[in-house]
């Protein structure tokens, strides 16, 4: 059996990042509606509820990190180019 030796992603792989980066989104926030509505049946200041509030703060700092992550994907992606770019093109 052959081994690959890969290293980094290639462009064909930008598409799919995008959908998980969307796929993260979509599930944070189904789990955050989800919280929010469990929350809303319990007693104020109870024990489940305090949970459940920190449940609704973790998933929400988990979101305010998302926009990070697409600077930093879209800073990757941009190096990559212009560094095949500048590297590898054919000398002469």
């Amino acid at each position: 059996m052959k081994k690959m030796n890969k290293k980094g992603f290639s462009l064909m792989e930008v598409p799919a990042l995008g959908i998980t980066l969307v796929v993260i989104a979509i599930i944070l926030g189904i789990g955050a509606t989800i919280l929010v509505q469990v929350q809303s049946t319990q007693t104020t200041d109870g024990y489940a509820y305090n949970i459940t509030q920190d449940g609704i703060d973790a998933i929400e700092d988990f979101g305010d990190w998302q926009a990070t992550w697409v600077v930093i994907i879209a800073a990757a992606v941009v190096i990559g180019i212009v560094g095949a770019y500048l590297f590898f093109r054919p000398r002469g």
